[in-house]
């Protein structure tokens, strides 16, 4: 018995080593003509591979969105690499008309960080995605935008498209959305962003999903609700989804009824003034499911 009892002892720390290890972040710095640039990476297991690269709200960090968007899990679920960069002045300059003109050049970033992970043996070429949240989202579609070659599909929550975009030309691709219709910062019909607007333009949610609809060549839209998990909860969510979409691709649209500026799947941040969240989904494991199934 005592034998038992430290093989499975043994067992129980290997078990916490393997996982310890797979949890490993590497700090990534990168120098650009704005100075340093700092992102997280959680390597997958082997590779390289399919990467998502997260990006994290205004005001967020890498590390914050690491720890409290599920994205890590959810990634080592299905062997992808994850990774968390750090906007400059914790925000992204998404390129949106209205907003700021002199910020830095997120796109050769982002291009540049895909190119250092492809180099360093993480990622793996036409398979990297990118998801984002709220301004981070932003750029998630600027950059299926203005990079179609290097973006092989995207996931945004609480985001739309920035309006006045120069240039918009999106390959083909997976495209799974989140966004609620009572967003006080985001308008979920489009236009100014911020609480009292004045934070740059956006297209609308449906608009935006539709434009990518067309893009992957889909037939007609589907509607259908969620089962509704917690009954205390308000919010409710429909899954849009487009038929008939090219091979390799697919747009998925999670309309929360009732939702507000809210990572939905987690606790509110200031439900008073930024709405109501949703449980009925987990946005990071449906994005990496999406991206997977690819």
């Amino acid at each position: 018995m005592k034998r038992i009892g430290a093989l499975s002892l043994v067992f129980a720390l290997a078990a916490v080593v393997i996982a310890a290890r797979a949890q490993t972040a590497k700090d990534l710095v990168l120098t650009t003509a704005d100075g340093p640039r700092h992102a997280i990476v959680y390597a997958a297991d082997s590779g390289p591979g399919p990467t998502v690269i997260v990006l994290h709200g205004h005001l967020g960090s890498g590390a914050q969105t690491a720890r409290s968007t599920g994205f890590v899990d959810a990634a080592r679920k299905r062997g992808f690499a994850v990774v968390f960069p750090d906007g400059l002045k914790r925000q992204w300059n998404d390129g949106r008309r209205g907003g700021e003109t002199d910020g830095p050049d997120d796109v050769a970033f982002l291009r540049a960080l895909a190119e250092r992970l492809i180099t360093d043996g993480v990622a793996q070429r036409g398979r990297i995605y990118f998801a984002g949240i709220s301004n981070g989202g932003m750029m998630t579609f600027t950059m299926a935008c203005e990079a179609p070659d290097l973006v092989a599909g995207v996931g945004t929550v609480i985001a739309s498209l920035p309006a006045g975009l120069p240039h918009c030309a999106p390959r083909p691709m997976p495209v799974v959305m989140f966004n609620g219709t009572s967003d006080p910062m985001v308008p979920f019909a489009g236009g100014e962003v911020g609480l009292r607007g004045g934070r740059g333009e956006v297209w609308g949610a449906e608009r935006t999903a539709a434009l990518f609809a067309k893009v992957d060549g889909c037939g007609a839209s589907q509607s259908a609700p969620l089962p509704h998990r917690n009954a205390t909860e308000t919010t409710t969510v429909d899954r849009i989804a487009w038929t008939a979409c090219r091979p390799g691709t697919e747009v998925a649209f999670y309309r929360v009824n009732g939702g507000g500026h809210a990572y939905y799947g987690r606790p509110p941040l200031a439900f008073g003034l930024l709405g109501a969240t949703n449980h009925d989904v987990d946005p990071a494991d449906i994005i990496l499911a999406a991206f997977a199934g690819r």
